[in-house]
């Protein structure tokens, strides 16, 4: 019984090797080095296609080129490059298995039990907070208890927490939410439907924490000092992180 092998182009995008290179790369092996203009000519492909083939290739270490006169050609990479291409993706993907078993756990924290539907949204720029606060708005508006609370980081604060979304505290007020603040590092003066209380002596944190209506948001520096942001969306998780609120909120003296 013989086995059957799969076509080239099949086994070949599963390297990243699309359909388009594979026609420039199999040109070049067959008729030796080119131009992009030959290689559109043999290959029936438009000259932008051919050029957007050859520079994934060379990306691939499949094409190299040389400068003849005034003209560059590709020559195509032995074929052995295609095996050494493949034993490389097997080493990333083994490797990115590897890691993935230290962080499996925490991500299925993420979902329902049961339905196993995710509940975290990732955010980054300052276009992403915007949309944390945003949301914070759009979800306490119809909330049945408009209060929602919030352990300020002032290191967060003073990276531009707000600076996306300047007239955040104006329509916070104007939409009637109110909101009991920790303060963590240095303090802040209240401005409207506002409660402060801080920590004496603790320093400040990277993370400030937004507990709002069945939801936790983190907003936190990465080690470049960016911005990013987690919305958690869990009834549990918000239940569980408002009575500890609470319970700090009621030992500190206002």
């Amino acid at each position: 019984m013989t086995s059957q092998t799969r076509p080239l182009e099949e086994i070949l995008s599963e390297l990243g090797v699309t359909p388009k290179d594979v026609t420039v790369y199999l040109t070049l092996l067959q008729e030796g080095p080119g131009s992009v203009r030959q290689l559109a000519t043999l290959t029936g492909v438009n000259r932008g296609t051919v050029y957007d083939a050859l520079k994934h290739l060379q990306e691939l270490e499949l094409v190299n080129f040389y400068n003849r006169e005034t003209k560059q050609f590709f020559v195509a990479a032995p074929p052995a490059r295609l095996q050494e291409l493949a034993q490389l993706r097997a080493t990333e993907l083994s490797k990115a298995s590897r890691e993935l078993t230290h962080v499996v756990a925490e991500l299925e924290a993420l979902y329902v039990a049961g339905t196993r539907q995710p509940v975290a949204r990732m955010y980054e720029g300052s276009e992403g907070i915007r949309s944390i606060l945003e949301d914070v708005l759009e979800t306490m508006r119809t909330a049945p208890d408009q209060e929602y609370y919030v352990y300020s980081s002032s290191s967060v604060r003073e990276a531009g927490l707000y600076d996306a979304f300047q007239d955040y505290t104006q329509k916070r007020i104007d939409a009637g939410v109110s909101v009991k603040v920790i303060s963590i590092g240095k303090d802040s003066k209240t401005v409207g439907l506002d409660e402060r209380r801080s920590i004496p002596g603790l320093e400040s944190t990277p993370t400030y924490t937004l507990i709002y209506n069945g939801k936790v948001a983190n907003v936190f520096l990465d080690k470049h000092g960016e911005l990013l942001g987690l919305i958690i969306e869990n009834q549990g998780i918000y239940e569980t992180q408002k009575t500890l609120f609470l319970s700090l909120w009621e030992r500190l003296v206002s």
